[in-house]
């Protein structure tokens, strides 16, 4: 089987890629899992991932 077809990030996506600093305009999105985010950069080809925080890690129960 060959790779999947890189495609545009959904806005909850492209929250994720903002918030680990990047530009949202320069990725396309290979997978999303729920664990991670795997990025392809639109001009170099480069690969990069990002790992999603799991519910309710880091958060005080509404506190």
């Amino acid at each position: 089987m060959g790779r999947s077809r890189a495609k545009k990030p959904t806005r909850a996506q492209k929250a994720l890629i903002s918030a680990a600093g990047l530009v949202v305009r320069s990725w396309l999105v290979i997978s999303d899992t729920p664990e991670e985010l795997r990025l392809v950069s639109r001009r170099s080809g480069a690969t990069r991932v990002i790992k999603k925080e799991p519910a309710g890690i880091g958060k005080r129960n509404g506190r």
